[in-house]
Order: C-alpha cells, then structure tokens, then sequence
C-alpha cells in the first residue's frame, strides 16, 4: 500500500501504527463505526460480513495476507457498512492512521497513485465475489472460490497441483458462495472421495486444478489420470 514512498514520511506515520492480533470470530470493527484507520492484512483472513434481508449472515468479500481493508471509508471519514470478522483461527493486522494519509494526499502525487492502485484491488476483489457467487450450481461456485484463493493465496507447483495455506470451516466456505453448510460438505465429500482434493488444518491441498476449470465451465470432471 505504501511501497515506494519516502522512507522519512513513512517512519512518521509508523509511530502512529498499531500491530493488533485478533482471534477467530472476534470483530476488527462492527458497522456503523466511523472508519479512522487504514488496516493491512500481516496474517490470517479477514471477512466483510452483512446481513441479508432474511436475517443470515453473507460474507461479501475476503482479504488475507498482503491485503488492505476499509481504503474508501477511511479516506472518506465514512460509518463501516459492514462488520469485519476474523475466520481464521488468529489475524495480525497493522492498523495505520488514516488522518495524516489523508492530509498528504493533496501533495503526495506518489501516495495518490499507491491509493488508487489499491482502490482497484478491491473493485476486483468484489468482482470476484460476484463471479463467484454467480457461478451456477454449487460445485460451480465451489470451484471458483477455490481456484481464487489458489490465485490469491495459493502455492502452485505450475503443473496441475497446488496448496491453499487457509483452514475454513464448511460454514464459512457456505458464507462465501451463499450455499447452505450441509450442500458444501456434500460437494466436498464428493471431491475427496474422487481423490483429487484433501483438507487439513493446515488447509487445502488440490492434486487436479484441472478439474476445479471442468467443473466452472461445466463440463463433467474427467477423475481418471
């Protein structure tokens, strides 16, 4: 977020930088809190959570390591419009004041540009929920979810197999694509059973990316080797 940028004004704002760590399920900030810090993502996984008309709980979008959090609100001085809740099991998060970026920004071109670099992360960032989300079937939306945190967060050996160092549970990957908790541990049962796709806690380990793109563009999974 703030690569590049003069190393004496960055050691300024760091004496106003707070490392935070948080447990899973614990709140980072409810909405309706008036957004004053810049918040970038060391470890673990955040979620934007809202409720839907009917009461449940909808996760909107998701950041991890590298990732920065809440960039318009906190330019803007504006009320969160969602709560932000750690799924994993613990979260490290730098929390940077908003106050003195956004007093630099009228001088800053450099800064500017860095701002804006990462408002079009997160415009993409939602982009991909909503491909997600309107995927098709379940196992389609599965599938993209997967090969996103694959891109995002994953470790690929460039051939067909990767590693996603992200333990979530089957609720939370039901949250994610907007699927009931019972049809994803089905959908994933299905998947192990083939052989092509384990879990641990550590996270997810897929031995055929290949069929995660049959399954999206749907076409039926070829599982033999």
């Amino acid at each position: 977020m703030f690569e590049g940028l003069d190393s004496a004004w960055l050691e300024n704002l760091a004496q106003g930088a707070v490392l935070q760590n948080f447990l899973g399920g614990e709140l980072v900030w409810p909405t309706g809190d008036t957004a004053k810090h810049f918040i970038l993502v060391e470890s673990g996984l955040v979620a934007i959570r809202k409720l839907s008309l009917e009461g449940n709980s909808v996760l909107v979008s998701l950041f991890g390591p590298g990732d920065s959090l809440c960039i318009a609100p906190a330019l803007q001085g504006m009320e969160y419009p969602g709560d932000a809740v750690v799924i994993s099991e613990t979260a490290t998060l730098l929390l940077v004041p908003a106050a003195p970026v956004v007093a630099a920004m009228a001088s800053n071109a450099a800064l500017s540009q860095a701002l804006n670099r990462v408002l079009v992360q997160h415009s993409n960032i939602l982009r991909q929920k909503i491909d997600i989300v309107s995927a098709g079937p379940v196992p389609r939306r599965l599938a993209a979810l997967m090969l996103n945190l694959v891109e995002r967060f994953g470790v690929s050996d460039n051939r067909d197999h990767a590693f996603v160092p992200i333990a979530l549970t089957r609720e939370r990957l039901g949250q994610l694509i907007n699927a009931r908790t019972e049809t994803v541990i089905r959908t994933m049962s299905k998947w192990q059973k083939a052989g092509w796709f384990t879990t641990s806690t550590e996270g997810f380990h897929i031995d055929r990316l290949e069929i995660l793109r049959r399954i999206i563009h749907g076409r039926p999974p070829r599982t033999g080797r």
